[in-house]
């Protein structure tokens, strides 16, 4: 019986997950264009050219900017917005900021991208008109190599933060007040109470919120990419996954995308061994 309840889930499991993951595989040997019946066998063609790619190139270095720059504001900031709206857990203001906060994440990553768009826009764009006012020459954001991938990082950021934020608050919220009220008659400050009580305590969900946000994080700006600079200008904005979208269904180099697909899922797999093996062990459950 247990098997007979446990069945469905891994058959959908299996079906969109497991089988398109090995299928994928499989299309990184073969050059194929999505519509021709035939599959031509090439090896590892696939992965000599897209290692050979000057634009996987820069997609890789595209990659390496947005998670140097995502996981910690996406992981810290939300932190320290929430040890800020802490102290007022019983205000209704609280209650303001947390609706505020977290509305830009329920849109989708194309209003979010269209709303940023009219705010970088080089004539009548918000922004520019602010910096036009205070002195300082407009900006083309969206096309400066040197300012659209920190144009997306700020939308991306701007998108996604406010749920991070819930989750530390709810964290926040079980840290037991016993702990802090004896380390209140001990004298500690506010830096110590967080240091030694509320971050410890709190470690299985700030261990949460890093491997999650270094799984999506290069999946979640896409969106923004698509809609804001389409990956320019020169690939400067870029990723390794719009580099894949690029390849499969713009180019329709099928063994191309397939390859990237794998080395997407190899790399992620190391980085979330990697946090499992030497950040874990510093969480504290219980």
């Amino acid at each position: 019986m247990p098997y007979a309840f446990v069945a469905p889930v891994v058959a959908v499991v299996g079906v969109f997950v497991y089988w398109p993951l090995l299928y994928s595989i499989y299309l990184s040997f073969f050059d194929w264009n999505f519509v021709s019946p035939v599959k031509e066998f090439v090896g590892f063609d696939n992965f000599t050219r897209v290692a050979n790619d000057p634009r996987f190139h820069r997609a890789l270095w595209g990659t390496l900017v947005y998670i140097v720059a995502l996981v910690p504001a996406q992981v810290l900031l939300p932190l320290g917005l929430a040890l800020l709206l802490w102290p007022i857990r019983k205000s209704r203001a609280q209650s303001f900021y947390r609706v505020t906060l977290f509305s830009p994440t329920v849109i989708s990553f194309s209003v979010a991208a269209l709303l940023w768009l009219w705010i970088f826009h080089p004539l009548q764009g918000i922004l520019n008109k602010v910096i036009f006012d205070v002195g300082f020459a407009k900006v083309n954001w969206l096309s400066n190599p040197n300012t659209a991938i920190w144009c997306v990082i700020v939308v991306s950021v701007w998108k996604t933060f406010g749920f991070n934020l819930l989750l530390y608050l709810a964290a926040l919220e079980a840290v037991p007040s016993d702990y802090i009220e004896a380390a209140s008659l001990d004298g500690a400050n506010g830096w110590q109470m967080f240091r030694l009580i509320r971050f410890p305590l709190i470690t299985p969900t700030f261990f949460f919120v890093l491997v999650t946000t270094v799984i999506s994080v290069n999946d979640e700006v896409f969106g923004a990419i698509n809609v804001m600079t389409d990956g320019g200008p020169f690939d400067r904005s870029s990723n390794i996954v719009y580099y894949l979208y690029e390849q499969g269904f713009r180019m329709f180099q099928i063994g191309s995308a397939s390859a990237v697909s794998l080395l997407i899922f190899v790399g992620t797999a190391i980085l979330t061994w990697v946090q499992f093996r030497y950040v874990e062990r510093r969480v504290h459950y219980g």
